[in-house]
């Protein structure tokens, strides 16, 4: 049986919260800019590329905040209707509600219920919005990747399906993990056993040829970078994800050749495992390397940047993480939950780390023990 002591857990919770909002101010300058902007504009990122907004909002953290509120309102045998009510009770500003989520709630709101309301009408299924939310869903299952997963796929069947679940779920699973395996890499490929298979699924084929690359450059992550999304989402995976499903066939192939292609959730995988890998050779600050290789890679910056720092801060803690990106913060954030608008960091992670022992004392204590002494 594996054992965390609360005040370790709490740190690791808090710092996958920290590292969360980090990323997001991190990314939040540089979301969907091309590639070549984000070199001459900003060249080598190793700070905030701008002054921190304490007021800003980003959409990313809406869901995992509703997904706290359900889970103390409901309960840890929490259902997909029960985290889709809450979306329709909190969502407090529609126009910061996008692409599969903005359609999702429509239907939810015509009383079309998950996971058909994540299904109906959708261009967006396998795009990146389950992956973004996934953190709350390995910080309430520390080592306890199987229900990791089951809270993700409940979760990203409101808005999503196919490998957008799939990336919620190996998110998930990877934070679940990072409270007691420290090597990034073993992380990686450990939560890939809770995928189907690469013959399966387009996600993992991306995962593991984001490794593959890797490997072939471990120095230049320009270089591989470069070849994943020139050679393996353009050249290669477009055409996959078109063929692997026959909904709106016409709209979605516009869809993946515009701008908005750069959210779909698996060249955005393909940044996070590269920004990972390069970013742990940095043995003095991973954490902010990592996060600002992805940020300089491009595509749904915010979204991947977030779930960088999430993961990394789970695995080193709040303690761990360097002052130069956790002080800028004052320990706030804002966000367009109704009725939750403003956060202190510190207390967010508190009541996470509370959902997180109920869990594990109902569902998990033959395998985890939170030391509450």
């Amino acid at each position: 049986m594996k054992e965390i002591g609360y005040k370790n857990y709490y740190n690791k919770v808090l710092g996958s919260w920290i590292g969360r909002v980090v990323g997001d101010f991190i990314g939040i300058p540089v979301e969907l800019k091309s590639y070549e902007d984000i070199k001459s504009i900003y060249g080598k990122i190793t700070n905030y590329p701008e002054a921190i907004d304490l007021d800003h909002v980003n959409d990313d953290e809406m869901y995992e905040i509703i997904a706290l509120i359900a889970l103390e309102k409901y309960g840890v045998d929490i259902t997909a209707k029960e985290i889709a009510h809450e979306w329709v009770n909190l969502l407090n500003r529609e126009d910061y509600v996008f692409t599969a989520e903005k359609i999702a709630l429509n239907n939810l709101k015509a009383k079309i219920q998950p996971p058909q309301s994540g299904i109906l009408n959708n261009f967006y299924f396998d795009f990146i919005g389950a992956q973004m939310r996934a953190d709350i869903w390995g910080l309430i299952t520390p080592g306890c990747p199987n229900l990791a997963k089951k809270y993700a796929e409940i979760d990203g069947s409101i808005s999503h399906a196919g490998v957008g679940v799939e990336g919620e779920v190996y998110i998930a699973v990877i934070i679940s993990q990072s409270f007691f395996e420290n090597d990034i890499r073993k992380n990686i490929e450990m939560a890939l056993q809770y995928l189907p298979s690469e013959k399966e699924s387009l996600y993992s084929q991306m995962v593991i040829k984001a490794i593959n690359i890797y490997d072939q450059n471990p120095n230049d992550f320009r270089a591989a970078r470069k070849y994943l999304i020139k050679n393996v989402w353009i050249k290669e995976m477009v055409e996959k994800v078109l063929n692997a499903s026959s909904v709106f066939p016409i709209e979605r192939r516009i869809l993946l050749n515009t701008r908005l292609g750069a959210v779909h959730v698996l060249p955005n995988i393909g940044i996070i495992i590269l920004a990972l890998l390069y970013g742990a050779l940095d043995k003095h600050d991973p954490f902010g390397k990592s996060i600002c290789i992805a940020a300089m890679m491009g595509y749904d910056t915010d979204c991947n940047c977030g779930n960088i720092g999430a993961i990394i801060g789970a695995q080193l803690g709040a303690d761990k993480i360097p002052s130069k990106w956790k002080d800028p913060l004052q320990d706030t954030f804002s966000t367009y939950v109704k009725g939750y608008e403003t956060w202190n960091i510190s207390e967010l992670s508190r009541r996470i780390a509370n959902v997180g022992v109920k869990i594990v004392e109902e569902k998990a204590q033959n395998l985890i023990k939170i030391n509450l002494q």
